[in-house]
């Protein structure tokens, strides 16, 4: 189809849940608070692991890095989703939905290495644990977490021109809360194979590679465990790597469902899907690694001691002031 013919779009329709008002203002405030507790939950994991020494080592560095990708992920949609569910504004620009298919696909895909990665760490800690500190030294870990960063990035630049390329020229709705690629890729209005094919080696690639990171290291920690003859030996190891195994299914099962759904299944239970690991599994990050994980628990009460000893000194300064 020759471009001159073609009326191109400029704005896309976001049809997000519902046309509902009291249903909307009711996922308003679900959502509202959804997000504040992801801010709130991933702040305080960022805090702990800054102004605690103890937790400067290489487990507490990946997941100070997963705190800040999960609150970063979270703000690519979910401001904007209030905000529509507020205003029942469904329309967004071509340019600002490009610019959120690319933040999305930046943090997302960075999430995707930095967790395999900490599947690695976990792998080292229970393979080679006396050599654990001289493997995983400081050096390295930031030199992985630069190129996990960069990657993330360079691989959303080549996604987000591909995506741009394509053909929009009829049906400009999007039946989801935001602008994401699978959907976009359905309004493509004229066969442009070059630019889909490499959108999809790209997303199987990064899939493959993360899937036989995790596979392999999580293959060798099974082997490790299966070696050490008491059970209590056992439980203890695993619960090491359990909050990591966790968070791990939670994100790659939600989003290979969501990218790899059949096509029988509903819209309904694809955006619910897409909720499930674009917001709760945020939210939900904090309280497993805090939850399963005593030296977080730890460094949080020693925290809130000192606010507490600090309150009380501040009170009774100002007592003694007053008098």
């Amino acid at each position: 189809m020759n471009s001159r013919n073609r009326s191109t779009v400029s704005m896309f329709k976001l049809l997000g849940f519902s046309e509902s008002s009291d249903i909307r203002a009711a996922l308003f405030v679900a959502f509202l608070l959804v997000y504040i507790i992801i801010l709130l939950g991933n702040l305080i994991i960022i805090v702990l692991i800054t102004i605690t020494p103890k937790l400067h080592v290489p487990m507490y560095l990946f997941l100070w890095n997963l705190a800040c990708l999960d609150i970063a992920s979270s703000s690519v949609t979910m401001p904007r989703m209030l905000v529509d569910l507020l205003t029942n504004q469904k329309y967004i620009a071509f340019r600002e939905c490009m610019a959120q298919v690319f933040a999305f696909v930046f943090f997302c895909s960075t999430e995707v290495i930095v967790l395999s990665t900490m599947c690695y760490d976990r792998y080292i800690a229970i393979s080679q644990p006396l050599q654990y500190i001289v493997i995983m030294n400081k050096r390295f870990c930031l030199l992985v977490l630069g190129a996990s960063w960069m990657t993330g990035f360079l691989y959303s630049v080549i996604l987000t021109i591909h995506v741009s390329q394509l053909p929009f020229c009829g049906d400009n709705v999007i039946d989801h809360f935001h602008c994401d690629i699978p959907n976009l890729m359905k309004l493509a209005c004229a066969n442009n194979l070059p630019n889909e094919i490499v959108i999809l080696v790209m997303a199987g690639c990064l899939a493959m590679a993360a899937s036989l990171v995790i596979l392999i290291s999580y293959a060798h920690i099974v082997r490790v465990i299966l070696k050490i003859p008491l059970l209590e030996g056992r439980r203890k190891v695993f619960s090491t790597c359990f909050p990591n195994l966790v968070v791990i299914c939670l994100f790659f099962g939600t989003a290979a469902g969501t990218h790899l759904k059949p096509s029988s299944r509903s819209l309904g239970q694809d955006k619910l899907a897409s909720l499930f690991y674009t917001v709760f599994t945020p939210m939900l990050n904090p309280i497993i690694y805090c939850l399963r994980n005593e030296e977080v628990k730890t460094a949080a009460r020693k925290v809130v001691r000192k606010v507490q000893h600090y309150t009380q000194f501040s009170a009774s300064t100002v007592k003694r002031n007053m008098k």
